[in-house]
């Protein structure tokens, strides 16, 4: 507990013995590594800029990222032990994931109208290629081994549904159409059988009165 700044993004490291996230407890939003069992917490990064959705390499010695450091969203990496970030994308990308095999790299990109695109590079570098259009969100999809999952987006805000696209063929199919308004984050169990995420089911506001406001 930070008592107060925003803490977000955990996620487990393949091993099972390291929490990774992202947190602003000294201003930006830098990159925190956390022991459970020994409560030790270690700062990765130290940028005045904000690192935000971190996500391990399949081996765990890397840790991808997104920053803006250039000006604009790109995806960087950094040793897990320690080291200087090197980035990876050069014409924008956030939420970067390793593919099951640790070859491809998969990020999005922010289009017009609130929407996204998915692409992927190889991890030793190289040409970037643009997989599927119409991502809800960044952070809405996971890297299976035969294909992506993601939430897409309709024609107006609660056009949802659960796409997938396969890795070799390219074939995108609608799984289950949501008609929620979409929210942040998904994961995928170990077994590949269960998607995770997340809906608006309600939203409000209320109308309130300050008395003997000046």
């Amino acid at each position: 507990a930070f008592g107060g700044p925003q803490t977000s993004n955990p996620q487990w490291s393949p091993d099972g013995e390291t929490i990774l996230f992202n947190s602003r407890r000294q201003g930006s939003s830098d990159l925190y590594l956390l022991r459970p069992d020994t409560r030790e917490l270690r700062r990765l990064t130290d940028e005045p800029t904000d690192e935000r959705g971190p996500r391990w390499s399949r081996d765990g010695l890397w840790i991808y990222f997104g920053s803006n450091r250039t000006g604009q969203n790109e995806v960087w990496r950094i040793p897990a032990a320690g080291g200087a970030a090197v980035r990876i994308t050069k014409h924008g990308g956030q939420t970067p994931v390793e593919s099951a095999d640790g070859s491809f790299l998969y990020y999005a990109k922010e289009m017009s109208g609130m929407r996204w695109s998915l692409w992927r590079m190889p991890t030793a570098g190289g040409e970037e290629t643009r997989i599927v259009e119409g991502l809800v969100l960044q952070n809405t999809f996971v890297v299976a081994k035969q294909g992506l999952y993601f939430i897409a987006a309709g024609e107006n805000p609660r056009q949802t549904s659960v796409d997938f696209v396969e890795h070799h063929t390219g074939r995108r199919t609608t799984l289950v159409t949501l008609g929620k308004l979409p929210s942040w984050g998904s994961a995928l169990s170990p077994d590949e059988r269960s998607m995770l995420f997340a809906t608006i089911d309600s939203t409000g506001s209320n109308l309130m009165l300050v008395d003997r406001f000046r």
